[in-house]
């Protein structure tokens, strides 16, 4: 924000109403003025220096300016409150009816305690910029520890389901041990060889003992 500078006056008197305390060591600039409206005050401490056409008005309550405090040119202050010591104000600062600390800074063109210019979110907004916040946030430990929880109970349905499902089907029936030494004794193939042995050498049938199989393919 830019600051116009401000032209300075040939009339050095500066305009003072009301009950207004100057200490003697503080310094006003031409054309300062400072107004107190029926019961209030204004107070200006040792040392303050208020700069060139500053305006300092109380309507109710006490406006204070605490030692060693610096206002800039263009200062303007409506209602009570209080300036810090050793504060230093910027040029063309408005500050309406709220206190600065001491030894704090405000910049020129700054404006303090102006509530007209807050903006007031309708209902629907403010429900709009709720929803919008929590999609971008990230899940929380409760939706984490929900989620894990969701997860252990289909890890326990899985795990009924399986119990269910084998108690349900039939006992397998157990090995025939018959089956098992048929399948022991018997070699593929040993037939053809008997009979191929029988054709080749039919002197020698007793050296190998034939099988049922071979039996009834030779005459007794």
């Amino acid at each position: 924000m830019s600051v116009p500078p401000l032209r300075p006056s040939y009339d050095f008197d500066s305009y003072i109403s009301g009950e207004v305390t100057i200490h003697p060591s503080a310094v006003l600039a031409p054309g300062v003025i400072l107004q107190a409206a029926p019961n209030s005050k204004i107070i200006i401490g040792p040392g303050v220096c208020i700069g060139m056409g500053s305006i300092l008005q109380v309507h109710e309550g006490t406006l204070e300016v605490e030692a060693g405090a610096n206002l800039g040119a263009g200062f303007l202050m409506v209602g009570k409150g209080k300036i810090g010591a050793n504060a230093c104000i910027g040029a063309a600062t408005t500050i309406f009816n709220c206190s600065v600390e001491s030894g704090q800074v405000i910049a020129g063109g700054s404006v303090l305690g102006d509530t007209s210019r807050r903006i007031s979110e309708s209902p629907m907004q403010a429900e709009e910029t709720t929803q919008s916040k929590s999609s971008i946030t990230e899940p929380t430990s409760s939706s984490t520890e929900s989620e894990n929880g969701t997860g252990r109970q289909q890890g326990r349905q899985r795990n009924k389901e399986e119990l269910v499902s084998k108690s349900s089907s039939p006992p397998s029936s157990p090995p025939d041990p018959t089956q098992d030494s048929q399948i022991s004794t018997y070699i593929y193939g040993q037939q053809s060889i008997q009979k191929l042995l029988v054709t080749l050498f039919p002197h020698k049938q007793s050296l190998n003992e034939p099988t049922s199989d071979a039996s009834d393919g030779q005459p007794e």
